[in-house]
């Protein structure tokens, strides 16, 4: 046993250097990225281009609607394909999507180290019927993707599985607004999927790829995405005892910032999270009370306290 912890622990600064730039190619392209190619012009103030994005948000909510009636009386055992459309001629009488959305405010840091909250706007079809995700869960989906423009740049309409700490902000903010459904297993071996959550959410660009363009996606663009929430994993990314959404101490859904020993390996990612040689799945609750650890009562839990004596 003490073999195989030595060796995971010496190991880390090996895997290291991979790791962390993986980690950071996965977070920038994602959800889902199979673009050809991906360019990243000069990022903008972040404030300043909030307010420009937001004001043609809240113009396009208010000139357009959406196929809300196909979604009236949603069989639950299946979903309907988001449409949108301007409304005038003989949609004119169609109701806006701001009569209909709701808000979330989401705190995206500047470079001055400011929280400059963003607006995202969403409508939720059908709720779901069992627990929601987190931020930090793997969710099992099926998903499409819209500019405001009205240019699909990805579908899934089969569900696949998408890591939330991978995908961009709005995506995984919003799946946590959705819940679960059922699942059944059929005679054949088979399974179905009913009363899952179901809805679609408005973003400005800073919740999406901001200054990063592909060959749909041009730099800060707001997105639209129709999410359908069949299922979900609660998620431990490196197996060490510790849930990663508990992982993300300063609670600002943000995961690569919280980095306890400073080794550029987030803790979520982190088999150490202190450094200290132990692994954290020994320090966590070690006599297995349920009790989380601190053995010199110093306020700060062994896992995250490299001297604990």
């Amino acid at each position: 046993m003490y073999l195989a912890k030595y060796f995971i622990y010496s190991m880390k600064s090996f895997f290291k250097y991979i790791f962390f730039n993986f980690f950071l190619i996965l977070v920038i392209y994602s959800c889902k990225k199979d673009e050809s190619s991906v360019d990243s012009a000069p990022a903008n103030d972040i404030s300043t281009q909030y307010a420009l994005e937001n004001d043609s948000i809240i113009e396009f909510l208010q000139t357009h609607f959406y196929n809300y009636e196909d979604f009236e009386n949603l069989p639950n055992n299946s979903s309907v394909e988001l449409l949108i459309d301007t409304i005038s001629g003989d949609n004119s009488d169609k109701i806006t999507l701001y009569d209909q959305v709701s808000t979330l405010s989401i705190n995206i840091e500047d470079d001055n180290s400011e929280m400059i909250p963003h607006n995202m706007y969403y409508i939720v079809n059908r709720e779901g019927n069992g627990e929601s995700p987190t931020v930090a869960d793997s969710v099992f989906v099926a998903y499409k993707g819209l500019t405001l423009g009205n240019t699909t740049f990805d579908i899934r309409n089969n569900p696949t599985w998408l890591d939330n700490t991978s995908v961009v902000r709005g995506f995984k903010e919003f799946t946590a607004l959705l819940k679960r459904g059922e699942i059944s297993t059929n005679l054949n071996g088979t399974y179905s999927l009913t009363n899952y959550g179901v809805g679609f959410v408005i973003m400005p660009s800073a919740l999406g790829y901001y200054q990063n363009s592909t060959t749909s996606i041009s730099a800060y663009s707001p997105l639209i995405f129709q999410i359908n929430l069949n299922t979900f994993n609660t998620t431990d990314h490196d197996y060490d005892g510790v849930n990663s959404i508990d992982e993300d101490l300063n609670g600002d859904h943000v995961f690569a910032n919280d980095d306890t020993d400073e080794d550029n390996i987030p803790n979520y990612r982190d088999s150490d999270d202190d450094g200290d040689g132990v692994l954290t799945i020994d320090e966590y609750d070690a006599n297995d009370d349920g009790i989380v650890d601190d053995t010199d009562g110093d306020g700060i839990p062994d896992y995250l306290d490299n001297d604990n004596e």
